[in-house]
């Protein structure tokens, strides 16, 4: 597949917006004429420009326009070749023709035009056809493609280039050119920045008009490299279209075949290799260079080598760099001014959430999801992989950007609902993030997901112990609910309940709150048997997921659990030796690492219970519906406490 094949393939639009492929302000004609689905070819318009209204650069040499001139003068028809004679110094500007019609429609370009600042000549030269980003145009044989001001709702936004962004790509451009830049290139490879190195802006009573505002990028296939094996990674990773399968799987299943060997195999070992490429480099350079880049699935191109794995990886995008606070004087010396008008340099401490958004959420996730949608492989197996592979940076990542993906509790995702629903323009501002960042589950905390506790899959007694000195075994299991539902209503509203675990109430209640946590990834409920008699339930939640893990700097391995004696005659309470199941149990997991507790600072007994355990308190926190304290109990405290626990778990 050519690389403009690959371009128009993304028919779906990606995953992560809910209207990924709208395109409001183009009507009728528009729509097939200038859209990537049907691959629509056209001619640029072009305009005549007073160079004194006229901002251009080009990082590479001679400006574009001057190169533009000797193609488009001898293809003008003779009226538009006078007007040009007549003003032989002024400077040709090309523009996509909708966002022409739009502009010439503006009160300040009619007013350009009256004063001969600048003159419309109309559609010339060479046919372009858009990519997947709608404004940006390409041509097998131009060696430039044009990044065009569109004044046209795609996705939510009206995709405007702005001034400090047309920058932003000539100053990288120049950054590669100087020793900064060929080092870093030298040290990695295996990721090739197409940059935009050259652009045009028009003023008018000293403002730049956006609309005439162009990014001007390397066209890195041209002639014989327009066959390149090179794909966007949206379209990688979108669904099969009309019933037919997905690109992503087509590769994977040639790929298996011709090998001879297993399609999950190679799925695996494909993801492994586009990790390869991009977690360890992307990091690395973010440190040492403080070069940060919005890698996600619009702006990443793979290529792919002979066998169909991952070979390299392009990025583009000019919008889309910038360079961290903690390394602005070692770009300003190997460049020195570079942000003065590009304002691309971002304080640290914002710079983990957006960045993990780019290149984790929308980029190595959405490559988990293609697989996992395709059945191609185990989701839970790629998303540990994509821990491992950030884990084993965290030692030399500088930035904190390692830690936030692989150790917090959420991370900030965008709101493309929300921006849409609400009309907000995310692109007005660029710098300043204007579309809603809401708060949602780190799916890498999964690394640590105990499906044992949390999802146990079976109802029948998954540990069980024998109290030689008491003579009884203690045994759990996980809950049933159209078993155990009748008792453990019975218990809830026992008097010695109500004022700890408040769930006493309508059946109705109880059972509408089971049926919607069971399903979760929040917490379980097992039920205690002692000699075989239910006598107590305990329920270990995820503090990842479950509200307590706001409360405190929650860890991804913390587990913590609820616990219920029904029993209410002393000498058959058997109290400490049931919670010391339920804890062997626990520890009994290597996903675990320390047990949380939260037991209101009303429950005195249960505070001493838990303390003869080896929980510490760390101190009290106040939720919405109770104070409590907040305790820890780690393996080594409790098998102080209970050494002969360590035997039972190591023999479980």
């Amino acid at each position: 597949m050519s690389f403009i094949e690959a371009e128009q393939s993304l028919i779906l639009g990606h995953i992560l917006h809910p209207v990924p492929k709208s395109k409001q302000g183009f009507v009728g004609e528009d729509l097939l004429k200038y859209s990537p689905e049907t691959s629509g070819r056209f001619q640029l318009f072009y305009f005549l420009v007073n160079p004194e209204n006229m901002i251009e650069k080009n990082a590479d040499g001679e400006p574009v326009s001057k190169e533009l001139a000797e193609k488009i003068y001898p293809t003008l028809n003779p009226e538009h070749k006078r007007l040009w004679d007549q003003h032989p110094e002024y400077h040709i500007l090309p523009m996509h023709p909708w966002e022409a019609d739009y502009l010439l429609g503006q009160e300040n370009v009619q007013i350009m035009e009256e004063q001969g600042i600048l003159f419309a000549l109309g559609h010339y030269g060479d046919y372009f056809t858009p990519t997947s980003s709608v404004r940006t145009v390409y041509n097998e044989d131009n060696k430039w493609m044009f990044k065009f001001s569109l004044h046209v709702k795609i996705t939510n936004s009206e995709r405007i280039n702005l001034y400090p962004e047309l920058h932003r790509g000539y100053d990288i451009s120049m950054l590669l050119k100087t020793d900064w830049g060929k080092s870093l290139q030298k040290d990695f490879p295996e990721i090739d920045f197409m940059v935009d190195p050259a652009f045009m802006a028009v003023t008018f009573n000293g403002k730049v008009i956006n609309g005439f505002n162009i990014s001007i990028r390397r066209n890195p296939f041209q002639g014989e490299q327009k066959n390149k094996n090179v794909t966007l990674l949206a379209a990688l990773c979108q669904d099969g279209i009309l019933g037919k399968p997905s690109r992503l799987q087509n590769i994977i299943t040639t790929t298996a075949e011709k090998l001879g060997q297993s399609v999950e195999k190679i799925a695996v070992e494909w993801f492994k290799q586009y990790l390869h490429l991009c977690v360890r480099p992307i990091v690395r350079i973010l440190n040492t260079y403080g070069l940060a880049c919005e890698f996600h699935q619009q702006n990443v191109m793979i290529e792919l080598d002979r066998n169909g794995f991952p070979a390299k990886i392009y990025f583009r995008d000019n919008q889309g760099f910038f360079f961290r606070e903690g390394k602005k004087d070692l770009v300003s010396a190997a460049l020195p001014g570079i942000a003065d008008e590009s304002q691309s340099i971002i304080d640290e401490e914002s710079l983990a959430p957006k960045y993990t958004y780019y290149l984790v959420t929308n980029n190595i996730l959405g490559v988990v999801n293609a697989l996992g949608c395709n059945r191609l492989a185990d989701e839970k197996k790629l998303i540990d992989l994509v821990y491992k592979a950030f884990k084993e940076l965290e030692n030399e990542d500088e930035t904190g950007l390692v830690s936030y993906i692989t150790n917090k509790r959420n991370w900030y995702t965008k709101g493309n609902l929300i921006t849409s629903l609400q009309n907000i323009n995310e692109a007005d501002e660029s710098l300043e993030y204007p579309a809603v960042f809401l708060d949602t589950p780190n799916p890498l905390n999964k690394y640590f997901y105990s499906r044992q506790l949390i999802k146990p899959g079976t109802t029948g007694t998954v540990y069980s112990r024998h109290f030689e000195d008491k003579n009884i075994t203690i045994s759990i299991r996980p809950f049933d609910i159209d078993r155990d539902f009748e008792m453990v209503h019975e218990w809830f509203n026992m008097e010695h309940a109500k004022p700890y675990w408040k769930m006493d109430g309508p059946k109705r209640d109880l059972e509408l709150w089971f049926r919607t946590i069971l399903p979760g990834d929040e917490q379980h409920s097992f039920i205690g048997e002692v000699n075989g008699v239910p006598q107590f339930s305990f329920e270990p939640y995820w503090p990842m997921r479950d509200i307590v893990g706001a409360y405190y700097d929650s860890l991804p391995s913390d587990y913590g659990t609820h616990f219920f004696v029904a029993e209410t005659r002393k000498d058959k309470k058997y109290s400490f030796e049931s919670f010391q199941v339920a804890l062997d149990y626990i520890f009994s997991l290597p996903e675990v690492g320390k047990c949380i507790g939260e037991a209101s600072v009303e429950a005195v007994p249960t505070d001493r219970l838990i303390t003869r355990l080896g929980y510490t308190r760390e101190g009290v926190i106040t939720m919405p519906h109770k104070t409590a304290y907040l305790t820890f109990c780690t393996r080594e405290n409790y098998w102080e406490k209970c050494p002969e626990s360590r035997l039972e778990v190591n023999n479980a």
